[in-house]
């Protein structure tokens, strides 16, 4: 059974923090969180290999740190269920402390096979591993911050070249715990014991290429220090959205129980874009949708939309939307709770200046996409001064944009810094791509686990504009709708590539595909649901 805790995502920062609360507040010693995190890994190895333990060879590579502390306690578990096992030293004994050292004492005591490994003897070492059946990675963990050095990269990279079953203690070795990111050379394991929480850099990419099947080691942590300072992020999986099913139990509802739902965009050659938000709305359930565009285009977005609403908007240039479109677009947001605003919306003309004066005016909520958000990238503290509750939505290359940054730097610090901007602007972010990052003003931190890149095609930004507009609209708190409505875009597609085979997924097969996908959210849990929706 999945623990709440199991969706807490730590940086090392937090999970020091969390030891050093369980040993200085709470008394419990640092050795017998050690003793819990070697012991455990030790049962989820057993498990891994079917109880198959005796005579199984085994080398356990050491640090200097409480992660080799950790490799010792496996060690000597191991040894006791009759493994033949030789420990590692890749750090000098004497630089050996604290609890790591207790642990290693311990199995001196046991004559255990301990080889320290010099300059001199590295490569004999490396030899010997290739011999083994499994090699326990107990050497760097999470308190890595720089680039990884010899003897630790030459010992990574010959771990990586051996055929035998790879444990990975805590964090495979190399990897940045906070990014995800490969310091030079990581560990490829094919197992990872995780210890108190999954560390964050190992839900996003690259890093959780390198762990392998993961779990998450209960090191006894107490739940009162959790509960008092939680982690700033979760993994988004499995989500019950209460609040969305609770606003559609009213028997009385309507129409514009569930909002009015204005989309403004369009250019030449771009009238799809806004087409394709408007429909995700309905999907979502949004009461009516509006789609505002430039006078001219807008015959070619009524043969498009149905259910759908559409407004011809002042021009600034023939086909493009500008400053002189911003009276008659506040004009229409009034009364409605959301405004979307971007797809297909070109940066001609004067559309920077129109989305200052949206910002300046407007006070509900403003989903921004697109063109949108680069014609905001000049004049970011507009968003300073907004009276409008706003939530951005870039991808890598306009979230570089945003900050003046290569994309290559923001894939680099994805959390990081969508963290940076939601706090520093009171704004929502959600930073598209693989393990979508959505950062709320207050810090907090969701890691989307649908999609694919399966979905890697045109309009799939403008089909999750339109589901965060829909939900937003009928009044579904943001801490709900954003990272659901990222979850939701992301099933969808899934769900295409599950009933129809491995192929790109269209945004408008995304479309099609939402309600069953949103469907699929509720059923199983409905009943339970509904209680929920009563007792309130």
């Amino acid at each position: 059974m999945e623990r709440e805790t199991d969706m807490y995502l730590v940086t090392a920062g937090e999970m020091r923090e969390f030891d050093r609360t369980a040993i200085q507040d709470y008394g419990i010693p640092g050795v017998v969180l050690m003793e819990n995190a070697g012991r455990s890994t030790y049962q989820i190895l057993k498990s891994h290999l079917q109880g198959e333990i005796e005579g199984i060879k085994v080398a356990v590579v050491t640090g200097p740190g409480n992660n080799g502390g950790d490799g010792y306690v496996i060690a000597r578990y191991l040894i006791n269920d009759g493994a033949d096992v030789e420990t590692f030293l890749l750090a000098p004994r004497d630089k050996i402390k604290g609890d790591a050292l207790i642990n290693l004492q311990i199995l001196e005591n046991m004559n255990a096979d301990i080889i320290e490994v010099t300059e001199d003897t590295l490569v004999a070492a490396v030899e010997a591993w290739y011999e083994k059946d499994l090699i326990v990675d107990a050497m760097l963990g999470t308190g890595l911050s720089s680039e990884v050095r010899s003897p630790y990269r030459e010992a990574i990279s010959a771990i990586n070249d051996i055929p035998a079953l790879c444990l990975a203690v805590d964090l495979p070795s190399g990897l940045d715990a906070d990014t995800g990111q490969v310091l030079g050379v990581a560990v490829q394991a094919d197992l990872t014991a995780t210890y108190g929480f999954l560390k964050l850099g190992m839900a996003l990419y690259p890093g959780m290429e390198y762990c392998g099947h993961i779990e998450v080691v209960d090191i006894s942590i107490p739940r009162p220090a959790i509960d008092e300072h939680p982690p700033a992020a979760r993994l988004y999986d499995d989500p019950l959205p209460f609040e969305y099913l609770c606003n559609r139990s009213d028997p009385e509802a309507h129409k514009g129980t569930f909002g009015h739902l204005l989309i403004v965009g369009g250019s030449p050659g771009k009238t799809g874009a806004p087409a394709m938000a408007a429909e995700a709305a309905s999907r979502m359930g949004a009461g009516l949708v509006t789609v505002g565009v430039p006078a001219s285009l807008n015959p070619i977005l009524e043969t498009k939309l149905t259910e759908e609403m559409t407004e011809p908007l002042p021009e600034q240039l023939p086909g493009y939307l500008g400053e002189v479109s911003a009276d008659r677009i506040l004009a229409l947001s009034e009364g409605k709770r959301c405004l979307v605003i971007g797809p297909g919306l070109s940066t001609a003309g004067g559309v920077p200046a129109l989305i200052k004066k949206i910002l300046g005016t407007y006070t509900g909520w403003v989903v921004m996409d697109a063109d949108g958000l680069n014609a905001l990238a000049p004049n970011l503290d507009a968003l300073r001064d907004t009276l409008a509750h706003v939530v951005l939505t870039p991808h890598p290359g306009e979230m570089g944009r945003l900050m003046g940054k290569p994309p290559r730097e923001v894939q680099e610090d994805r959390v990081g810094l969508a963290r940076q901007v939601a706090q520093e602007y009171g704004v929502w972010v959600v930073l598209k791509g693989a393990r979508s990052i959505t950062a709320a003003p207050d810090g907090t931190i969701f890691v989307n686990t649908s999609g694919s890149p399966w979905m890697a095609s045109g309009g799939q930004g403008d089909v999750l504009s339109g589901i965060l507009g829909g939900l937003l609209v009928q009044g579904v708190s943001p801490e709900e709708a954003i990272p659901f409505g990222v979850y939701l875009h992301g099933l969808a597609a899934d769900m295409v590539v599950e009933e129809r085979g491995p192929a790109p997924v269209r945004a408008t097969d995304v479309i099609a595909e939402l309600p069953h996908a949103l469907a699929g959210c509720l059923q199983p849990e409905e009943d339970e649901e509904h209680e929920t929706c009563d007792s309130h």
